[in-house]
């Protein structure tokens, strides 16, 4: 062989590493701005009231107060995009590290888990619990503690009820902590045919599960946090996972347009035309809106998902990052912007100004709590990391 084709050869050795590299990173910032979009939901569900007389009691024209209305109750879909982003990536990072190392170690992946949410979540159980001490109207019964400091708040939330305090959106943790407890040691065991009828079986449960409740008119809040009535987008962050084998789908940027905006549509719908966070349930809105809310979680996970110049602004890139912390301090922002912005319903401006004040307040919050305490323990976790894991 001649120097030149040597050469050549080389070259393209190195391009089909790099590229068999790039097919199979474990980390895509695109994703941290799916995860920014799906905390920014979240804040608007608990941030604009899904009345329309609320805002056209402040003047705003009926139209607009039904658009504003209806993206407040959408919001609520943000964590189903929690749910499959966090099922994907870990899946995905499972298969990538039984490919490179030929097994899988749960144990340290419960390390890894550990570092990354125990030190923000426990100590702002803490705060909260002190919260009931010197602010109005916050409680936690030592009971409604103790489920979620062991991560089954949700279940509290079924059997009990939200409790009054800022800790309860954190039931979704418990559930992505529920499904973290058996996914490591099921995947660890099956072939990639076997992870994959253990997904179809998952969202099989879930169908039954929403079947069963509906059926028996069981009320919206004892079915929105139920693990597995809300299994559909963890089954099918799996099976996205095991699909794209660790590469990233190829598809032309208007054809991600229109997959993010069915998405976006697939979410309104649900919230709004099948009402599935309304009662009274029926078994009609919810064997199709909790589909539907899913398959809306997946379009726009395609449509972000790219290794070709990915749609990843710094700043939204770095608010991804710190969207655990966002979730987390989210409602702490809101109580401090009702004390700070006076005469919220006097004027629709004076509103916006009161959101607004929650995001900032919540931004700067989560950004030094990701540098004081987030970052000390995810430095910790990647001394157990095998793979490059998100």
């Amino acid at each position: 062989m001649t120097s030149r084709s040597q050469s050549a050869a080389s070259a393209q050795n190195v391009t089909n590493a790099s590229e068999r590299s790039a097919a199979t990173r474990a980390y895509h910032p695109e994703l941290d701005v799916l995860r920014w979009f799906g905390f920014l939901l979240v804040f608007c569900h608990h941030s604009l009231p899904h009345d329309p007389k609320f805002y056209t009691d402040m003047g705003v024209v009926p139209f607009l107060a039904k658009l504003i209305a209806g993206w407040g109750a959408m919001g609520a879909m943000g964590v189903d995009l929690f749910f499959l982003l966090s099922a994907y990536l870990v899946t995905n990072s499972f298969l990538i590290e039984r490919e490179r190392t030929r097994s899988l170690d749960p144990r340290a992946f419960y390390v890894r888990r550990a570092l990354r949410i125990w030190p923000l979540y426990v100590l702002f159980l803490a705060f909260a619990w002190s919260m009931q001490w010197w602010i109005p109207g916050q409680h936690i019964g030592w009971r409604a503690g103790l489920a979620f400091l062991f991560m089954v708040g949700n279940w509290w939330v079924v059997l009990v009820g939200f409790p009054s305090s800022v800790i309860f959106p954190l039931w979704a943790v418990s559930v992505e902590e529920q499904f973290y407890l058996f996914w490591p040691w099921l995947m660890r065991r099956l072939t990639r045919r076997g992870i994959a009828i253990a997904a179809v079986v998952m969202l099989a449960i879930g169908n039954l599960t929403r079947l069963y409740l509906s059926i028996h008119h069981t009320w919206e809040s004892k079915m929105w946090t139920n693990t597995l009535v809300r299994i559909d987008p963890i089954a099918a962050g799996v099976l996205i996972a095991l699909a794209l084998g660790g590469a990233a789908p190829k598809i032309a940027l208007g054809r991600r347009i229109a997959l993010f905006i069915a998405g976006v549509a697939g979410f309104w719908l649900a919230a709004n035309y099948w009402v599935i966070k309304g009662d009274p349930l029926t078994v009609m809105r919810v064997m199709i809106g909790y589909p539907v809310m899913t398959i809306g979680a997946c379009a726009m996970l395609f449509a972000v998902l790219t290794d070709i110049k990915p749609f990843a602004p710094r700043p939204l890139a770095y608010l991804g990052r710190i969207s655990y912390g966002l979730y987390v301090y989210h409602v702490v922002g809101l109580l401090t912007s009702d004390y700070w912005v006076q005469h919220q319903t006097s004027s629709f401006g004076r509103y916006v100004w009161r959101v607004i004040v929650a995001l900032g307040v919540t931004i700067v919050i989560s950004a030094i709590s990701y540098e004081l305490i987030e970052k000390p323990f995810l430095r910790l976790k990647q001394h157990f990391s095998r793979v490059s894991h998100a």
